[in-house]
């Protein structure tokens, strides 16, 4: 996981988030594969929740729209906006950048990069730089 950590560690660099998460999409829905430790939201509490409430693409308008544009999608103020998730509210998250891992044209994960407690104002030029780095690891992400 040391390259998941490079990665997120630059993704903090870039936009002060230090909640990030790894997830694979199968069988039509996300599995948790890896995140930051933090003490708002650590690891193993992370993959409880998501185990007890599974989040399924199909259900999910934010994740559709990533699957669908294969585009980093985001939200500033998931209280706000009709792309929010039921996920979000279990995490308490309050703004988050969704980030595609693709592969020969299919989305196989995402990378979510999330604020909680706190709504954040991304900006495009963040955005464009999540995905940037996200792509410059993308080997090291398939393979995992």
């Amino acid at each position: 996981m040391k390259y998941l950590d490079l990665l997120f560690e630059r993704i903090t660099e870039a936009t002060g988030i230090k909640d990030i998460g790894y997830h694979k999409i199968e069988d039509g829905r996300l599995k948790p594969i890896y995140k930051t430790n933090t003490d708002i939201l650590g690891i193993e509490k992370w993959k409880k929740v998501h185990a007890e409430n599974p989040v399924y693409i199909s259900e999910t308008e934010m994740l559709l729209q990533v699957i669908n544009t294969k585009k980093p999608v985001f939200i500033n103020d998931t209280n706000n906006d009709p792309l929010s998730a039921n996920a979000f509210f279990l995490f308490g998250v309050d703004s988050i950048i969704v980030v595609p891992i693709i592969n020969e044209d299919k989305v196989e994960g995402i990378i979510c990069i999330v604020s909680i407690g706190k709504v954040r104002e991304f900006s495009l030029k963040e955005v464009s730089i999540c995905e940037s780095l996200v792509n410059e690891h993308l080997g090291h992400l398939l393979s995992i």
